[in-house]
């Protein structure tokens, strides 16, 4: 059980908050934390890309210890994107034409631009299961980044408001330790992904994949397994991926 107290590291500008997260372990005995930046100088998303970290965007990671099997961490990012979506959706209120989506396996899509990413790494395995995991969030509040692969946008730009960093931050430490309690590890998996899939972005349309070997296919969208695998149905056969990434075009 995660409790809703979570000590703030909070900081003017520093590399990037997961790695300074890493650096904490060292004098950090109580759990959970966050980490929080006004400015990133080396963010980085998945497979070690470069995260542009904008002044003004929601910068953070959340860190935990927890006793569970390696194979559930990528559960987490499920867990935490859904909490992400709750975040946004709090503060629409009654805002209309907003289509807020997430993305496979672990963006948060606003109006087919992507306004938030998530990047999880285990910071140490500690004896008896103890995983000691990195969730590592980014948020365009205000900001956002040119010339990226996928097209972005941010909240500000597509919701109409002025969202402080405290406040999203308050309300995601919020929903991120109810749907962590919630997911109980792993036992209630089933649970996240139904939330997860009332919102997917390009179920059931043709999309396009890459895989980590540089292989790119076409098909449709058709779902997820149990385990978050990537459903895609290519003439009328169905292959499941667990590490691939959407393109926002299809490939010819």
């Amino acid at each position: 059980m995660f409790l809703s107290e979570s000590k703030l590291f909070l900081y003017d500008e520093i590399d990037s908050t997961n790695n300074e997260a890493q650096r904490l372990l060292e004098s950090i005995e109580s759990f959970p934390f966050w980490v929080v930046a006004n400015k990133q100088t080396s963010g980085r998303g998945r497979k070690n890309r470069y995260w542009e970290s904008l002044e003004g965007n929601f910068m953070g990671t959340f860190v935990i210890k927890i006793n569970i099997e390696k194979s559930l961490t990528p559960q987490i990012s499920f867990v935490t994107s859904v909490a992400l979506k709750d975040t946004v959706n709090s503060f629409i209120k009654k805002i209309n034409n907003i289509d807020i989506k997430l993305k496979w396996p672990n963006d948060l899509i606003i109006n087919d631009a992507k306004c938030a990413g998530i990047l999880i790494e285990s910071l140490r395995s500690e004896e008896k299961g103890n995983e000691i995991l990195a969730i590592g969030i980014g948020v365009n509040l205000i900001n956002s980044p040119s010339n990226t692969s996928f097209k972005a946008s941010n909240l500000m730009k597509e919701m109409k408001l002025n969202i402080t960093r405290d406040d999203f931050l308050e309300k995601l430490n919020k929903n991120l330790i109810e749907y962590l309690n919630l997911w109980e590890k792993g036992k209630n998996f089933k649970k996240i992904l139904k939330e997860w899939l009332k919102v997917a972005y390009k179920m059931n349309e043709n999309i396009s994949i890459i895989l980590p070997d540089g292989k790119k296919l076409k098909g449709t969208f058709t779902g997820l397994d149990d385990q978050g695998g990537l459903i895609l149905s290519q003439n009328n056969k169905e292959t499941v991926f667990y590490a691939a990434e959407i393109y926002d075009r299809l490939i010819s």
